[in-house]
């Protein structure tokens, strides 16, 4: 990109700090459904992975094996997501803890005028 552009797209992208904000919230908006669908698609990936080595090993999983091979799914997808999905974790603790203290201030202005009466 030539230098006068790079100049006119920081001029017009520090001119627009509410298209910014709005990009953010977009992007922090549906964070708890971007973490749970990831750790979804971890277990799954998990899943396939043993299924695929204890298939390799000439084993048919049937019965309570398939319970076992999901349970470790569960535990090799626990550990996975822990250390891959830290940042999706705090963007979701984020957004909770902001609705937590959007809703505790209404209930508090809502007793607020209940006092007043």
């Amino acid at each position: 990109m030539p230098a006068d552009n790079k100049t006119a797209a920081q001029t017009a992208a520090a001119g627009t700090p509410d298209l910014e904000a709005r990009l953010v919230s977009a992007s922090a908006k549906h964070a708890t459904l971007r973490y749970a669908t990831l750790r979804i698609a971890i277990f799954i990936v998990s899943l396939g992975v043993l299924w695929g080595v204890v298939a390799a090993t000439g084993h048919i999983v049937t019965g309570a094996g398939a319970l076992y091979l999901m349970m470790g799914a569960l535990l090799v997808s626990g550990v996975a997501s822990f250390f891959l999905l830290s940042r999706q974790r705090d963007a979701m603790s984020e957004q909770v803890t902001a609705r937590t203290e959007k809703l505790a201030g209404r209930f508090q202005a809502n007793a607020a005028l209940e006092d007043e009466d």
